[in-house]
Formats: structure tokens, sequence, C-alpha cells
């Protein structure tokens, strides 16, 4: 390393150790969406197991599988909607003025509001017609998973609402943030 490395590297060092350690952004969707991704990597894991070790494939293992991780992907969606990380396309709001733009994004968060309030409707009709229709390989019926991923819907209508009021009551900043510096904060 040369003395230009050895000097940012005491520097970053410094301003670490400076600072208190901010606390974490932490919310029950976190805990669940944690507790599916290990439950998932277990079945999986199991299935590996079995199938490639064993030689004798669990059947119920890749079905729960693909279940869980539905679940997972909308409980992650929560998370996603409370953080503000959503992929989105920024160019044309990014361009106007803090004012416009605080408008453009309330508005563009309403829609998604109204986007996902509207899958939560469709959502509850589907888990309620599937309560006679069972699993494939479980006999357990197939509404469960419909159940799950309603309150992964419903978790991301409400965050995603609480993120967008939150949005809205701060405001913009006068310059919007360079894109190219991601979740980066100078």
């Amino acid at each position: 390393m040369s003395r230009t490395d050895d000097d940012i590297f005491a520097t970053l060092v410094q301003e670490e150790a400076g600072g208190p350690e901010p606390p974490p952004d932490l919310a029950p969707e976190d805990l669940l969406s944690v507790l599916l991704f290990w439950g998932l990597a277990g079945i999986v894991f199991l299935q590996f197991f079995s199938r490639y070790v064993l030689n004798d494939s669990i059947a119920w293992t890749e079905e729960i599988a693909r279940y869980l991780l539905m679940a997972l992907a909308f409980s992650g969606s929560a998370m996603a909607a409370r953080r503000g990380s959503h992929i989105a396309v920024e160019f044309l709001p990014n361009m106007l003025p803090a004012a416009a733009r605080r408008w453009m994004f309330l508005l563009a968060g309403l829609l998604a509001v109204a986007f996902y309030a509207i899958a939560v409707l469709l959502c509850w009709q589907v888990a309620e017609i599937m309560e006679t229709q069972p699993m494939v390989v479980i006999d357990w019926p197939l509404s469960w998973v419909y159940w799950a991923i309603l309150a992964g819907l419903v978790m991301t209508t409400l965050r995603a609402v609480q993120a967008t009021w939150r949005r809205f009551r701060i405001g913009e900043p006068d310059r919007a943030a360079d894109p190219s510096l991601g979740t980066l904060k100078l």
C-alpha cells in the first residue's frame, strides 16, 4: 500500500470510530423475512441432501420451498416499501424543481398505494376461492399460501402509505440526489 492509501485508511478508521453506531433500521417485516429466508434455506438444503446424498428425494420440499419463496417475496416487498427502495424511474421527477418534485412523488406514491390496495382485494378473493383447493403434495388448503401473500401485500400497502406520507411531509431537497451515487451519503 502506498502512503496515500494508508492515509485514506486511517481517515476512514477515525471517521468510523468518531461517531456512534446508528441504530439498525428494523421492523416486524424484517424479522418475518429473516425467518422465511432461513426456513426456505433449511428446506432447500433438506431437498438437496435428500436428493443427492440419500438419493431419495422428499416430495414435499420442492412445493413448500416454492410457497415460502412466494411469501418471502411479498414480505420483502414490505421492507422495500418502508425504505423507499422499490425500483423506480426518477429521471423526469429529478429534472423538476423541488416543489413540483414533491407533488410528483406524492402522485407516484398514491398510484403505488392504489395498485397495492387493488392487489390486496384481488388476493383476498383468490385466497377465499382456494379454501377448498389442496396443495399438490401435502393435504393442506392452498389458500394458506394466498393468505401469506395477502399479509405481505397488506404490510406493503401500509408501509407504502407511511413512506409516501413521510416523504411528502419532509419535502424534497432543492437539488435532486445524484442517482450515480446510489445510497451513498457524502
